[in-house]
């Protein structure tokens, strides 16, 4: 195991020219901002970039930092422009501006300066102290940090959105502190059992991990993370304990055979940002899968291109005229209602049970109920993408 970690550290780590490019363009952006001449912002590099933990292919990412009571909006969207003239103006408590140059993306977000992390005015005001926590703690853990990274990222737990779900990039970096890089980790991980109470944060509410942030103890780093997140993580490092590979780092997409009937749920999108849409398309699944519990559902996904794509697979496509319906055990309330309303019902082991002809018989019924504007197909329409197995085994 020790010979994997240290080739797949080797390959994580970007390469020279990589880090020079980013460094550079860092500063120069840094540069143009000074040169502006604007006394009242400080600029100042935040992320994996100022920490030393970033990926190949990384963001740049750039505080604008205003005194309190400045207009963001106004004065933090015009003094980006100057750097980021074509940049798409994006939304998360207030707006910021996201652009690219010879290739890397440019996130300038303004912000509030603020002296004490536990008094911020808006989410993104302390994560500068975030950015110095780590800088003054990770003590040459930096590739560790990175591997980390690359293996939650390669499973599908990286990323804190909630398209995701995951691990973020500042939560990984304190995991990795605490427990001293990423074997120690994954051991730790395997060993989770939800809900995961690191640290208790008393006045954050109940989360599949709990851990307090180091700048501010009523706030709970993990609050992103989701069961599903979470349960992707514990699973992955059981399994690389148990046969760790490259596959877990690096891993090879293979096509899932599926085991039912495939249907395609076409909607058209919302507008806004992948980081809000798809939210919402994977809330629209949620719904669709859940209300066809009768149609033994074993499985589904989403993804978008210009519409959006709902993936179900299920043990039958069509219900017969009369199905089971379950109604409460003897002991329970209603049980003399339900036979009074259903006096054929027979008790089967501890519950009531009858059979009648269900209201929706088919999976086309139950989405046009919910979605009525939904396209649907069966099987793998054009666009849809299978529903994939888990990655990292072989």
């Amino acid at each position: 195991m020790k010979e994997l970690i240290e080739e797949a550290l080797k390959q994580v780590e970007p390469k020279l020219e990589e880090r020079e490019k980013l460094l550079k363009l860092k500063d120069k952006i840094l540069n143009e901002i000074n040169n502006l001449g604007i006394t009242n912002i400080e600029p100042k590099v935040v992320g994996s970039i100022a920490k030393g933990t970033f990926l190949e292919g990384t963001d740049i990412d750039i505080f604008l930092v205003f005194q309190k009571g400045t207009n963001l909006k106004k004065e933090g969207l015009k003094v980006a422009r100057k750097i980021l003239p074509n940049g798409k103006e994006l939304y998360a408590q207030h707006p910021y501006l996201r652009g690219e140059i010879k290739g890397v993306g440019i996130d300038l977000v303004p912000c509030f300066a603020i002296d004490n992390s536990t008094e911020s005015i808006s989410a993104v005001d302390r994560t500068p102290f975030h950015t110095d926590w780590v800088v003054s703690n990770i003590s040459g853990l930096e590739n560790e940090v990175r591997l980390t990274k690359q293996f939650l990222r390669a499973i599908g737990a990286y990323g804190a959105n909630s398209a995701i779900g995951g691990f973020s990039g500042y939560l990984v970096e304190i995991l990795c502190i605490k427990y001293g890089g990423f074997l120690n980790l994954v051991k730790e991980m395997s060993q989770w059992r939800p809900p995961v109470i690191i640290n208790k944060v008393d006045e954050a509410p109940d989360s599949p991990i709990m851990i307090c942030d180091p700048v501010d103890d009523k706030r709970n780093v993990a609050a992103g993370v989701t069961l599903k997140g979470l349960g992707t993580a514990i699973l992955a490092s059981k399994s690389f304990i148990d046969k760790p590979s490259m596959n877990f780092f690096f891993p090879e997409y293979k096509e899932r055979e599926f085991q039912g009937n495939l249907t395609s749920i076409v909607l058209a999108l919302p507008k806004g940002t992948e980081e809000t849409v798809m939210p919402w398309l994977q809330k629209q699944g949620r719904k669709i899968y859940s209300a066809l519990s009768d149609f033994e559902p074993i499985a589904w996904n989403v993804n978008m291109e210009d519409e959006g794509y709902i993936v179900i697979e299920t043990g039958v496509r069509e219900l017969p005229e009369i199905v089971s319906h379950k109604g409460p055990a003897p002991w329970e309330n209603g049980a003399i209602e339900f036979l009074k309303k259903y006096p054929n019902a027979t008790l089967n082991n501890e519950r009531l049970e009858i059979g009648k002809k269900p209201k929706k018989r088919t999976i086309d019924e139950v989405v046009k109920t919910l979605l009525p504007e939904a396209k649907i197909t069966e099987g793998l329409c054009r666009g849809a993408k299978p529903i994939q197995r888990v990655p990292w085994l072989d």
